[in-house]
């Protein structure tokens, strides 16, 4: 198993098939580590995940690449916990119609500048997946998509039950899901509280990075 994000940072460039992407990180990891541990040392969501480029995300982008074709013509996509945004950016280059999603309140300015970086138009929103737990609380903007991404969402096992709940609600009737895990801990709840709410999975493997698609 590969979790261990790629380094050095600052700018990289990224060749997935024959599209080449440049991606670029915030250049002092530690500092932001320290600036969010200074702030509130409980405040786990507040770790800056988003700072860095995760193999998950890699492995997703090269399950995209495979299954290009699906993806042409406008389909709806929509990526939670986005991050940087690589599987974002290259679904909307191969033709998609994208929102790309995340908690953090420091993602969006790093995802828009990776957009413009490679010349893609897409939407971004921040999202906190608790507020698909209540029903008044759903984001009244969000339209169903044919298509649900994530990288490395699970390495906190009290977010699978919200990240669940706003799968289930974003996904368009016919849609699917692709989960990409390099192998958390949390992997097999996830997959077993998908199905228990009608969701079936298929497991694909890219390199050492798990791809779980779920369809209902």
């Amino acid at each position: 198993m590969n979790s261990d994000p790629v380094s050095p940072q600052g700018r990289h460039t990224v060749i997935v098939g024959d599209v080449t992407l440049t991606m670029e990180t915030p250049p002092d990891l530690d500092a932001l580590l320290d600036q969010a541990a200074a702030a509130d040392p409980q405040a786990v969501d507040a770790i800056p995940y988003y700072a860095v480029l995760w193999p998950a995300a890699l492995g997703l982008a090269r399950y995209l690449w495979d299954h290009r074709s699906k993806l042409r013509g406008g389909t709806r996509v929509i990526e939670l916990g986005c991050g940087l945004g690589l599987p974002s950016i290259l679904a909307a280059r191969l033709g998609a119609r994208v929102l790309a999603t995340d908690f953090h309140p420091e993602t969006g300015e790093w995802l828009k500048l990776n957009a413009a970086l490679n010349g893609v138009l897409l939407d971004y929103q921040q999202l906190d997946w608790n507020s698909f737990l209540v029903p008044a609380l759903q984001p009244n903007s969000l339209q169903p998509n044919d298509l649900i991404l994530g990288s490395d969402l699970l390495y906190e096992k009290r977010h699978i039950p919200a990240l669940v709940c706003a799968i289930g609600t974003l996904c368009a009737p016919g849609g699917h899901a692709v989960i990409a895990d390099p192998g958390r801990d949390n992997l097999d709840l996830f997959v077993m509280c998908m199905e228990k709410t009608g969701w079936r999975h298929t497991l694909h493997a890219e390199g050492d990075i798990y791809l779980c698609r779920f369809d209902r």
